[in-house]
């Protein structure tokens, strides 16, 4: 069971980044009637067409298009964790961006928030060493032994990392707790040990989608993806085998003679009689398999933007109906909007753990994505001049119109500028009121038939 899912991972790997089987060749399978060196050859040759990255990150990507909006109190300890959340100088913002892509890839990632070994006695000491939490990714692979009590609440959680010590490469293996944790290396001797009082075990699980929390090592949402693409890769080299073995057309003529090999070139001549029933002529080879080939990969890279969910925003073009594509991409809309949930708790369950270790309370908050809808500008200005055009007597209705052409216009205007531009907005619209319930009527008197809530001047 441990093979089987450490090559799903693999696979996952090496289709994501290109590397390892899709660098070497190995992916290939060699054909049954296939000589060693044309194998040799055809990995050779083999080249990879990436569409799973592609595909994974627009499924990211647009979670992170801005800056994720934060709220906390901030201090000296948390800002510099927020600078450095792993000790190799990640920032916050960067740390969750790159585990979200792992946890997309491979269905899960686990955040240990650990915590310095060795604390100083005043907060000064801990800045001056960086002796604060910090975090580690735990990919699945990587992933040895679990246990939830009978509430589902995690009882403890094992996992594997490689360390560099005494120029050597080394395998720990690190045990957690609710109360304790220990690190033991590849022989099973404890290396150290010993116990915290954050009773939970400091792990954070964090799914590419909604998953029941007690399938600890869910089944990747981009496998079926993966395998395609493997697919294609093999069907690619089929294709290039082709290409590479029958391109040149092959000269053909008739003789009497014994046949013999001739060498037929633009620098030399070949004749024949005038009389020649049949002159020499050229064979192409048939072009059949090769099209079949083509027309299997484009038909299995639409399969894979269908499988994503993302065929209505890259790679696919269909003459579909206005309200079929609309249905297309809130399909979308919604994966990314239960993505962009499942990154919002897992970094609300960092930080908490984070509180425990530091022992402060930050009283954090982060606020994700909720909408990931494209705006077309001139459109929205469109409808904002229609309605406009309305001429409805509301000043709501055109403060709320006047906000969502903001929204579309200028998603990134700053929150106090954006304030500025509402409360302008209002007070013109007052201003408007006011001016419409003193102007004469066409007998030369004061309008007193106005609705704007204003004394009539008799």
């Amino acid at each position: 069971m441990k093979e089987y899912r450490d090559e799903i991972y693999t696979l996952l790997h090496d289709a994501y980044f290109g590397d390892g089987m899709f660098y070497d060749g190995s992916a290939l399978m060699r054909h049954a009637r296939e000589s060693n060196a044309n194998y040799r050859r055809r990995k050779q040759l083999a080249y990879y067409l990436n569409y799973v990255a592609p595909i994974v990150d627009c499924s990211v990507a647009p979670v992170f298009k801005d800056e994720i909006r934060r709220e906390y109190r901030p201090t000296k300890k948390l800002t510099m964790f927020f600078d450095n959340v792993d000790r190799i100088g990640t920032s916050l913002q960067n740390f969750i961006r790159r585990q979200a892509t792992n946890a997309k890839l491979y269905g899960v990632v686990y955040i240990v928030v650990d915590n310095a070994a060795a604390l100083g006695i005043t907060d000064k000491e801990n800045l001056d060493t960086r002796a604060l939490p910090f975090l580690k990714a735990v990919l699945p692979k990587d992933v040895e032994a679990w246990h939830f009590d009978e509430t589902g609440r995690l009882k403890d959680f094992t996992y594997k990392s490689t360390v560099y010590d005494n120029d050597k490469w080394h395998t720990r293996k690190y045990e957690w707790t609710m109360t304790t944790w220990r690190v033991i290396d590849a022989d099973g001797k404890v290396l150290r040990e010993g116990k915290h009082n954050l009773n939970k075990v400091p792990v954070v699980q964090w799914f590419g989608r909604d998953t029941d929390p007690t399938r600890v090592l869910p089944v990747p949402e981009f496998l079926a993806i993966a395998q395609t693409n493997l697919h294609i890769y093999h069907l690619c080299s089929l294709l290039t085998q082709i290409c590479d073995n029958q391109t040149f057309n092959i000269l053909i003529m008739q003789s009497a003679d014994k046949m013999q090999d001739m060498t037929i070139g633009v620098n030399n001549l070949l004749t024949y009689p005038i009389d020649a029933k049949n002159p020499p002529g050229f064979i192409a080879p048939d072009s059949g398999p090769a099209k079949i080939l083509m027309e299997q990969i484009d038909r299995l890279v639409g399969e894979m933007y269908r499988m994503s969910g993302i065929n209505s925003v890259i790679g696919v073009e269909s003459a579909k109906s206005g309200v079929a594509r609309q249905w297309e991409f809130e399909r979308t809309n919604q994966r990314l909007v239960d993505f962009a949930l499942q990154c919002e708790k897992a970094e609300k369950d960092i930080i908490s753990l984070y509180e425990k270790w530091a022992g402060e309370t930050v009283d954090y908050n982060c606020e994700y994505p909720r909408d990931f809808k494209i705006s077309d500008v001139t459109e929205s200005l469109t409808q904002a001049q229609q309605a406009i055009d309305l001429q409805l007597q509301s000043e709501t209705f055109n403060v709320e119109v006047a906000k969502k052409l903001l929204a579309s216009y200028m998603p990134n205007l700053e929150p106090d500028v954006y304030d500025v531009i509402i409360e302008e907005l209002e007070a013109a619209n007052d201003d408007i009121q006011k001016a419409k319930a003193f102007e004469p009527d066409d007998e030369g008197s004061i309008n007193e038939d106005d609705n704007s809530g204003y004394p009539r001047a008799d």
